[in-house]
C-alpha cells in the first residue's frame, strides 16, 4: 500500500519530441513536421500517462528562453530538452540511404545525459515510412518499459509500465476439474426421494473460454462460456467483467445456464499469473433452474448446482 501511494504521488515523465533535421535532397523531401507530429502521437499512445510537450508549447518555451526552433534543431538534444523542462527527449534526422527514406531517432535522458536507445523507421516511399513509424517508436521507448531509466525517473515510469503491459483484449480457454453439489427442491406434495440421488454430487470436468475488451485501466468487459463434460453443470453463457492487477485477474459473470429446462447462473474465477501464456485457474459457479418431471405439468421443481474447480487456462 505504501509503495502504491509513493508511485501515485510521483509525477509522470515529461517527454519532448524535437523537430527532425532534414538531410534529404530538395527534390525528394517530405514533410518532417508531419513525421514529428506522428511520433508525438505514437509516444502518447504507448505512454498515455506521460506528459508530452506539443510543438506549439515547445515554440513558446524556446522563445521564452530566447531561442528559436532553428537553434533548437542545431544544438545538443539533451541541452534543448533541459531548456524546455523535459525529462526525456526524442530527436533525430531524416535522410535518404540507398533507395529508402530513413528516420534515425534517439531517446535521451536529460538529467543524466544518457542515450537510452536509438531506432530507425524506414521505407521506400513516404507511405511505407509512415507505416513503419509506430513500430519503430515502440522499440525506441523500450528502455522505459524495461526500467532502464535513471533512478530519478524509474519510480515515475513504473505506473506507465504497468499500464502498458495490459493488452487491449484478453482471450483465454481453460480445462478445469473439481466437484459439483446439486440441490433439488420439489413441491410439498412430491416425496424428495423421487428425485434421482445421482444428481446430488459428483466429479465435474469443464471446458470454457472468455473474451474481454479493455474499457478503462485494468477493467475489461466481455463474455464467458463454460461447458460441463462431466457433472450436472451443462452450459453457462454469461456477460461479465475482468479486473487485472499485476499477475492476478479476477473475473465474474451472470447469464443463461442450461440446467434442466434452462435457468440462470453466475461464475467467479481467479487466474494467477495472467502475464504468462498458461495460468492457474480457480473457479466457482452457481446455476439454478425450474423444471417439470411431467411435460404436461407446470415447472414446479427447482434444481440448484454449485461447483468448485481448479485447473489450467491458456491465454492468447
Amino acid at each position: 500500500m505504501i509503495l502504491a501511494l509513493l508511485l501515485a504521488a510521483t509525477p509522470p515523465p515529461v517527454i519532448a519530441v524535437l523537430e527532425f533535421r532534414d538531410k534529404v535532397p530538395a527534390a525528394e523531401r517530405i514533410d518532417t513536421a508531419y513525421l514529428a507530429d506522428q511520433v508525438r502521437a505514437a509516444v502518447k499512445e504507448d505512454l498515455p500517462q506521460a506528459r508530452l510537450i506539443s510543438r506549439e508549447n515547445m515554440l513558446i518555451l524556446l522563445q521564452s528562453a530566447g531561442r528559436s526552433l532553428e537553434e533548437c534543431e542545431a544544438e545538443c538534444e539533451v541541452e534543448t530538452g533541459r531548456r524546455i523542462g523535459a525529462d526525456l527527449v526524442v530527436s533525430g534526422e531524416l535522410l535518404r540511404f540507398g533507395s529508402q527514406y530513413k528516420l534515425n531517432m534517439k531517446l535521451h535522458d536529460t538529467r543524466s545525459g544518457e542515450l537510452l536507445s536509438g531506432n530507425v523507421a524506414a521505407g521506400a516511399s513516404a507511405d511505407e515510412l509512415e507505416r513503419d513509424l509506430r513500430p519503430a517508436v515502440r522499440k525506441l521507448l523500450a528502455p522505459i518499459f524495461q526500467g532502464q531509466l535513471s533512478d530519478e525517473r524509474r519510480a515515475a515510469a513504473e505506473t506507465v509500465v504497468a499500464e502498458r503491459r495490459l493488452p487491449r483484449t484478453l482471450a483465454s480457454f481453460w480445462v478445469i476439474a473439481g466437484y459439483d453439489w446439486t440441490s433439488n427442491q420439489a413441491p410439498l406434495t412430491v416425496p424428495t426421494g423421487s428425485i434421482p440421488l445421482a444428481l446430488r454430487s459428483g466429479f465435474g470436468l469443464d471446458l470454457g473460454g472468455d473474451l474481454f475488451f479493455r474499457v478503462a485501466g485494468p477493467l475489461f468487459l466481455g463474455g464467458i462460456i463454460d461447458y460441463s463434460l462431466a457433472g450436472p453443470n451443462a452450459l453457462l453463457v454469461a456477460g461479465g467483467a475482468r479486473v487485472v492487477v499485476s499477475d492476478l485477474a479476477l473475473s465474474g459473470g451472470f447469464g443463461y445456464a442450461s440446467v434442466a429446462e434452462g435457468g440462470v447462473g453466475a461464475l467467479l474465477a481467479v487466474d494467477l499469473g495472467v502475464i504468462t501464456d498458461v495460468t492457474l485457474r480457480l473457479q466457482g459457479s452457481w446455476r439454478r433452474s425450474r423444471f417439470s418431471r411431467d411435460a404436461t405439468a407446470p415447472a414446479d421443481y427447482q434444481r440448484t448446482v454449485w461447483s468448485l474447480m481448479g485447473g489450467l487456462s491458456l491465454h492468447l
